[in-house]
């Protein structure tokens, strides 16, 4: 073979190798920019390209997910001492401003919000600018309900509406209209339950909110300072109730993954804690251990 058509022919093996490594490059871009998997509890969970620019997304360590109200893991001593959060944009959440429950312990365990009384049908609005990033019902529990992440890095839980207005990734803006008022779940009447959460720790609302007034009590400059002294005064109650065990009686047509939803944990950490298979059948009356 003449030293001509060597060099062409291995011109056109070049050329054909680049081109197929642009394409490779190219497709591997494509991928990468379409999505990625984040290890969730325990499995690896697909997020959408979406999840790179939802709110506050360094500050939970690249995590977004419509798995749990809680899926961070995020323990009280290891939270930042302190964190200002841009309150400019707050709208009170309903029309009613007449609290029926406060936060803190209620049937020996952590009312981790507070109950606002309404009417069923009235309008329920995203308190701050943010993402929807989870849109649930629990029978047994919060109803219908949805979790916002707001572009100040708090997330709201809003429950036992009847009727959710917004779905999983849908931009909200602050006072836009994202649920109706209802008594679904665990609800002994009509009203809104409303939770406060920093990297998925709950602290009281009154620390936030003037429930009377309808304001939120940030400073002149509209910035609320969130503090583990102060926000988080309640945090060796939480602590507590995280750490003691509690115990559920399962009743007709109960079954782990029914119990799980219902105290927001999962059903491989109530097959941990009973030594159970998830496939286990329950007995009424057997007592179940959720923490």
């Amino acid at each position: 073979m003449s030293k001509l058509k060597i060099f062409l022919l291995s011109s056109i093996i070049l050329t054909l190798y680049s081109q197929t490594s642009a394409q490779s490059e190219e497709n591997f871009f494509a991928e990468d920019t379409a999505g990625f998997y984040l290890p969730i509890e325990g499995k690896m969970v697909y997020c959408d390209s979406l999840a790179r620019i939802c709110p506050a997304y360094e500050l939970y360590r690249y995590s977004w997910t419509p798995l749990r109200v809680n899926p961070y893991g995020v323990q009280l001593e290891s939270m930042p001492d302190s964190t200002y959060i841009d309150c400019r944009d707050f709208v009170y959440p309903t029309v009613s401003n007449r609290v029926t429950s406060n936060y803190g312990w209620r049937w020996r365990r952590i009312h981790q919000g507070i109950d606002i009384g309404l009417d069923i049908g009235d309008t329920i609005r995203a308190p701050f600018s943010g993402r929807v990033r989870l849109v649930d019902y629990e029978r047994r529990g919060y109803g219908h309900y949805l979790v916002i992440r707001h572009d100040n890095g708090l997330e709201t839980v809003m429950a036992h509406m009847s009727r959710v207005l917004v779905s999983v990734n849908q931009d909200v803006a602050a006072g836009e209209p994202i649920g109706l008022g209802g008594n679904t779940g665990h609800s002994t009447g009509p009203h809104l339950h409303f939770e406060v959460r920093f990297l998925g720790n709950s602290f009281n609302p009154i620390k936030l909110i003037n429930f009377e007034t309808k304001k939120c009590l940030a400073d002149a400059d509209g910035f609320y300072l969130i503090t583990k002294k102060d926000t988080y005064s309640n945090s060796k109650a939480i602590q507590q109730a995280q750490n003691s065990s509690a115990y559920h009686r399962v009743k007709k047509g109960e079954n782990l993954s029914i119990i799980a939803r219902r105290y927001h944990t999962t059903v491989k950490r109530l097959c941990q804690l009973n030594h159970l298979r998830q496939n286990s059948i329950l007995q009424i009356g057997q007592k179940i251990r959720y923490r």
